[in-house]
């Protein structure tokens, strides 16, 4: 199927986070009739905060030379992810993307023109993308597996850096668990640098919340700060950084992330395909998970310029993305070896507040960079 084959296939892309937006791009460049329906009601050019790292080459290479320029330069470092996700929908036609729009069911699925019921109206596509994040309603039209609790929750911090020195850092092991701290700055599109850090602690299962859209990673059981988070800051990195997380407490944003990882045996079920993280889930600790979802959106329309039918560039695909995906989950799995190994007990976090003198394992602490 080369570009000319394209030309005019019908693609519906559910989930308008990177991953969705990246497959749009190139899509919509081979020519294909691309429609993206995205749950929320509104686009995500302030949303959140920043990736450490992004393949700048490989987001211009999906992008191309379709559209305005970007209205937000691509930082060199500490990238914002509105600025990303813009930079990907100004490649778009206007109306491609449509917002408010809840994908709970896909009708037919197994012919080569599924349905999707979308504001109570039935069309038929060539192709349903499902690239709607952790909480995928795609993904059991493909595969039964579902995601995994990885053992340890992302304690995530947002805060304005005018007059909060930082950013933390501090690793400490206790009876063979992990806990660190680290972050960067980072520039918003208002303009504003911004602390973007994070913790990663053990934390039992029953103290998170199962993945929701488009996100790997998803928020703990309350929206409030426990009072038993910055003692076990303290008593972990020491004063001043829990100095950092009071102000970031008080000026900024904290939230717990419980990490979920997932290697799905199959992508790809007749016209239906999972993509980003419908497809594969890691911890944020690999730094792979939003360029995963850029490689997969490149991989698909490789396979499509490659192969003579949808079939067979879609099998080329699923191949390529299973095994892609297995490695990454393996790199996720050794991450969770340091913060939630298997030969530890589960130990709350809360109970990390108790004072050395009146907990075991404390004065057998291995401590780097805690001050």
């Amino acid at each position: 199927m080369n570009k000319e084959h394209a030309t005019g296939l019908r693609v519906a892309i559910v989930g308008a986070s990177l991953g969705g937006l990246s497959v749009a791009n190139v899509l919509h460049r081979l020519g294909a009739r691309v429609e993206v329906f995205e749950y929320f009601p509104h686009g995500f050019h302030d949303r959140g905060g920043a990736l450490g790292a992004v393949d700048t080459d490989l987001l211009h290479q999906i992008r191309g030379n379709t559209g305005p320029t970007s209205r937000r330069p691509i930082r060199s470092h500490g990238h914002f992810y509105g600025d990303l996700w813009q930079y990907l929908m100004d490649g778009l036609p206007e109306d491609t993307v449509r917002f408010g729009i809840d994908v709970q069911e896909i009708i037919e699925p197994t012919s080569e023109t599924p349905r999707i019921d979308s504001a109570g109206e039935q069309r038929s596509f060539d192709l349903v993308i499902g690239a709607d994040g952790g909480k995928s309603t795609i993904r059991h039209y493909v595969t039964n597996e579902v995601p995994q609790y990885s053992g340890y929750n992302l304690w995530r911090g947002l805060v304005p850096v005018d007059g909060i020195p930082g950013p933390p850092s501090g690793t400490r092991t206790i009876n063979g668990v992990r806990y660190e701290t680290l972050g960067f700055p980072f520039v918003t599109g208002r303009g504003i640098t911004m602390w973007n850090c994070g913790i990663y602690m053990m934390t039992p299962e029953s103290e998170v919340a199962p993945p929701t859209r488009n996100r790997q990673v998803t928020s703990s059981k309350t929206d409030e700060l426990p009072d038993w988070f910055i003692p076990v800051v303290r008593a972990l990195f020491g004063n001043r950084n829990a100095a950092f997380w009071e102000a970031c407490a008080a000026h900024g944003k904290v939230s717990a992330h419980g990490v979920w990882e997932f290697a799905a045996d199959v992508v790809v079920n007749n016209r239906i395909v999972l993509l980003g993280d419908a497809a594969h889930m890691a911890s944020p600790r690999t730094g792979a998970g939003a360029y995963t979802a850029m490689v997969d959106a490149v991989t698909l329309a490789i396979a499509l310029q490659q192969h003579d039918t949808i079939g067979q560039a879609l099998r080329f695909y699923n191949d390529d993305t299973v095994e892609r995906g297995l490695l990454l989950w393996k790199r996720s799995r050794r991450a969770a070896t340091y913060f939630a190994p298997k030969t530890s007990p589960v130990v709350s976090p809360a109970e990390l507040a108790i004072s050395p003198s009146e907990r075991l394992p404390f004065p057998t602490i291995n401590q780097e960079g805690a001050s």
